[in-house]
């Protein structure tokens, strides 16, 4: 069984190319051009592949057009190859989608269409659009501000493995936002996140230790270092450094 595909914020630099698990050929030419970084080729390989209608190869040519490999960069046409496919149900895609929308990278800033395409993905099980998802809930952009369904989406996300979302999980059973006030859960979930380094929550679970006994402390970190994340289907993660 495949994994999910990790997804990227596409302004920290990192690119991630997705495939499923049955190739078209133009896709997979385009990969293989892609990993001998022959940017051009990978083009005109998943130009091709977008112009069929294949999802991945209009999800690949929208991340080349984002990043300005083999083409220069245009943030407007790789919205648009990134829309067709999170039309088809491409969950890359649809996360993208709803990132430049938040954003206003390559098309007109809307919360309300971002919440949208986030939430699209986040169904597919995303922990990138569940947290992102969580994220609008919780500051009130473009829907009403409900905290009950941000705890929600950061618990989806934690639950995967997200650093991120387990420190903000944490940091809500900490202060009682959206849920009921829980010092042990809220160390659990810190301690999951501090264990990715998250350096939030390092502090904020030193914070909350001297209100926890030794007891209370040490069977928590127990159950942290037995705590495994919640497997997911998914595209299969390609990604470039």
């Amino acid at each position: 069984m495949l994994n999910r595909a990790v997804y990227r914020l596409f302004w920290t630099g990192a690119v991630c190319f997705c495939i499923t698990p049955v190739l078209w050929s133009d896709t997979a030419a385009g990969l293989r051009a892609f990993h001998s970084k022959d940017y051009a080729t990978a083009l005109r390989e998943w130009t091709e592949a977008a112009n069929k209608g294949q999802a991945e190869g209009q999800y690949n040519l929208g991340m080349l057009y984002l990043k300005g490999l083999g083409v220069a960069k245009n943030p407007e046409e790789a919205f648009r190859w990134f829309r067709l496919a999170g039309e088809q149900g491409q969950a890359n895609a649809q996360f993208q989608v709803g990132l430049m929308r938040e954003k206003g990278v390559g098309v007109a800033q809307d919360f309300g269409q971002a919440q949208i395409w986030f939430k699209l993905a986040a169904e597919r099980g995303d922990s990138e659009a569940e947290v992102s998802l969580a994220e609008l809930y919780d500051e009130g952009h473009g829907v009403p501000k409900d905290l009950t369904r941000a705890v929600y989406w950061f618990r989806m996300a934690a639950e995967q493995g997200l650093p991120e979302a387990q420190s903000r999980l944490g940091a809500c059973y900490a202060s009682g936002k959206g849920v009921h006030k829980d010092l042990t859960m809220a160390y659990f979930w810190l301690t999951l996140a501090a264990k990715q380094h998250d350096q939030n929550a390092e502090k904020q679970k030193s914070e909350i230790a001297p209100s926890l006994s030794a007891d209370e402390i040490a069977k928590t970190e127990l159950s942290a270092a037995q705590w495994k994340p919640k497997p997911m289907q998914g595209q299969t993660p390609i990604q470039a450094h």
